[in-house]
């Protein structure tokens, strides 16, 4: 029966059925681009892995977006900001952290963000644009004496930090650091930011590491968000 049909089709449509075209054959193996996702301490932020794909690159520094009109330098991150509920898209390395408003459950952002994700990668678009990404080495950092406190604490963050911190979806960055009350100031992005178990990381973690190490820091804390992120102005 079926090869009665194949021989009732007009030559070129036979023709086409036998031997698909290199380009139909690639867009069916687009389409095949598998997303995963882990959870991270934060209930707000998920992680997402796209199949076989890197993100940013190894040995690159995370880029974090705080809302759509952050967006111009990275295709995929204004991609995900299409999807109702999404706050904030971290990208790192090899996976992106997505954080949602606290309203909304994961239930109805997870698969659209999977979607969105696995789209982008099926269409072998640019995840940002060219240009933007930064080597995360000693060149790109803020330059301190190397017998600088300043200098210990980016190194401390850089050795015994941010390694675990992103396992868990998140970054962490030196700010600045107050000497005469011995404050160190830190960006917490991904995961990290507005994790419920955020302080306990600053506190008990952090801060005992660099006590321990550096004595000249007394107390860890974050950088809010206000005085990091310029708000959006509507002219």
């Amino acid at each position: 029966m079926a090869s009665r049909m194949i021989a009732a089709l007009p030559p070129r449509l036979m023709r086409r059925s036998q031997h698909p075209s290199p380009a139909a054959w690639m867009t069916f193996r687009r389409r095949d681009i598998s997303v995963s996702s882990e959870p991270t301490p934060n209930p707000d932020s998920v992680m997402f892995y796209p199949d076989s794909r890197s993100v940013l690159g190894d040995g690159t520094k995370t880029k974090k977006f705080n809302n759509k009109y952050d967006t111009t330098d990275s295709p995929l991150a204004a991609a995900i900001f299409k999807v109702k509920g999404v706050s904030e898209v971290m990208l790192a390395s090899r996976h992106v952290t997505v954080t949602k408003t606290p309203s909304v459950d994961w239930d109805l952002v997870q698969p659209n963000v999977e979607l969105v994700i696995g789209q982008f990668y099926a269409a072998g678009l640019k995840v940002v644009k060219d240009g933007v990404v930064e080597r995360d080495n000693a060149a790109a950092k803020p330059s301190f004496d190397p017998d600088s406190v300043e200098a210990q604490i980016c190194q401390l963050l850089e050795e015994r930090v941010r390694p675990f911190v992103q396992q868990d979806g998140g970054d962490v960055e030196f700010s600045h650091f107050e000497h005469e009350h011995g404050i160190l100031h830190l960006k917490m992005h991904g995961a990290c930011a507005g994790c419920p178990k955020s302080n306990v990381t600053l506190q008990h973690g952090i801060k005992n590491l660099m006590e321990h190490f550096i004595p000249e820091v007394k107390e860890v804390v974050p950088v809010e968000e206000e005085d990091e992120i310029p708000r959006h102005r509507d002219f």
